[in-house]
């Protein structure tokens, strides 16, 4: 249980609202029962991508902590639209 305090906060904040966002994607838009597992890995890394591409663009909108929620959850919500256009 150690471990966890060694890892940033806004790191669990930003794997927490990207897995949040992907398993809704997959309540309202998944088609197979396993999707939501497919999608997961999309989710984490466009939330990723989108939070480290937002400061080099200067779209520093709904900081939280240094973590740039709203560029992140847009990436996630990118990466989620492009797993579910590839796994259908």
């Amino acid at each position: 249980m150690d471990v966890l305090l060694l890892v940033p906060p806004h790191v669990i904040l930003g794997f927490v609202l990207a897995t949040v966002i992907t398993f809704l994607f997959h309540a309202f838009f998944g088609r197979r029962h396993r999707a939501g597992f497919l999608y997961w890995p999309f989710g984490i890394g466009g939330f990723v991508a989108g939070a480290m591409v937002a400061p080099a663009l200067g779209a520093t909108y709904l900081m939280v902590g240094g973590l740039p929620v709203l560029a992140g959850l847009l990436g996630c919500i990118l990466g989620v639209v492009v797993a579910h256009v590839l796994l259908t």
